[in-house]
């Protein structure tokens, strides 16, 4: 029984028995508040003795509160409502019916002496109790259900945020793993082939300074063979250094300046590129997205807006990146404006659903000039101290 419950089932014990005491003189009071001391007793045990013990409690209960309407008159009905709260919980639910039906018999005989509109006030009050008590109960298990599926939602909740933290942990784990891996590989490379060559060429360098002066051409010779080696040598720590170096260039495939530096060179306005906050490495999903929504956003200036100056602001902050692309071309206006904003166009539309996708937002501002505000949630791993 819940905290509620319990208040008003003792509240339907004590206010009735202080009404009572003023309705009704009694020449003897010590003798009434035992009674009722006796059914508060009643109503502690049942909450306080283990479950076995519950039917043959309510069983006296449902006696005693009869006897109490029999002795002290129909507002002795409360109390037996307040005992019906207790054994409605009863199961299995035909052992509640039957402690519902022997205590209507149980009040009917007790007040038999009242004349047949009293009697069917009792029982139409006593059934409505029971409507009552019905719906009460029904609406504490369903709070109770609605706690638990809460309790176990949060719990869920809780298991899917360290299994977050774990995946995330173990992305930087791997990645950890297979940059050093690389680093082993490259230096390996380095020391077998470019190390190698390298020795080959010194050699071969004081080959040739003793043979210059006295044979040039076999010197020369010699100098041939030494550029090409310093040449291959040059293109094999070319390549080690993009291998480890990747990162710049998916950047340069998709940097913000070179698409605003090409299109002022293809078209002739005026560009402007700005970041603020401290640069962080982003995910190549942000990095194309940030591309491609701030090519859509120039070219819908350029086509729709006429613009002859564009410009890009990025803003590095905690936890996001956000981009502002603006320009000084015409604004929409009224209704134009105003479906922009809600829905926009097949280009907006587009930017929109591809910056959902990876959990961001757009919007579109039309002051102090028309500008397409792009916001992404990234993920910044834990600085990392190389050995």
């Amino acid at each position: 029984m819940t905290r509620e419950l319990t208040l008003l089932r003792y509240g339907l014990i004590i206010i009735p028995a202080a009404v009572n005491i003023y309705i009704y003189p009694y020449d003897n009071l010590g003798l009434y508040t035992l009674h009722w001391l006796l059914l508060m007793l009643l109503a502690t045990l049942n909450r306080q003795l283990p479950g076995p013990l519950h039917p043959l409690l309510s069983g006296i209960e449902v006696l005693f509160t009869a006897w109490l309407c029999h002795q002290y008159g129909f507002l002795m009905i409360f109390p037996a409502i307040s005992a019906l709260l207790f054994y409605a919980l009863l199961r299995p639910k035909a052992l509640s019916a039957v402690y519902t039906c022997a205590h209507l018999l149980a009040l009917n005989l007790a007040l038999q002496h009242l004349e047949p509109l009293g009697r069917a006030s009792l029982n139409l009050t006593f059934l409505l109790a029971v409507f009552l008590v019905h719906l009460l109960h029904k609406a504490s298990r369903g709070q109770e259900q609605l706690l638990e599926v809460y309790d176990e939602l949060r719990k869920k909740h809780f298991e899917l945020e360290e299994t977050r933290v774990r995946l995330l942990q173990f992305t930087a784990q791997v990645e950890n793993a297979a940059e050093s891996k690389e680093r082993v590989r490259i230096a390996r490379q380095l020391h077998d082939d470019i190390g190698h060559r390298l020795i080959r060429i010194k050699m071969m360098m004081e080959a040739a300074i003793h043979t210059l002066p006295s044979a040039p051409e076999t010197g020369m010779q010699l100098m041939g063979q030494i550029r090409d080696q310093l040449a291959a040598s040059m293109d094999d720590m070319r390549a080690a250094v993009r291998r480890i170096n990747y990162a710049p260039q998916l950047e340069g495939a998709y940097a913000l300046d070179r698409l605003l530096e090409e299109t002022g060179r293809d078209t002739g306005i005026m560009t402007s590129y700005k970041v603020e906050g401290l640069p962080f490495a982003l995910y190549p999903s942000v990095l194309v997205v940030l591309y491609k929504n701030a090519r859509e956003a120039i070219t819908n200036a350029l086509r729709h807006g006429q613009a002859s100056e564009v410009q890009i602001l990025v803003r590095y902050t905690e936890g996001k990146v956000t981009m502002e692309v603006s320009n000084n071309g015409r604004q929409p206006e009224g209704e134009e404006g105003s479906r922009l904003q809600a829905s926009g166009g097949m280009g907006l539309t587009g930017m929109t659903e591809r910056t959902r996708i990876i959990g961001g937002t757009l919007e579109v501002r039309l002051e102090p000039q028309f500008m397409v505000v792009t916001q992404l949630p990234v993920y910044q791993p834990a600085a990392r101290t190389l050995s």
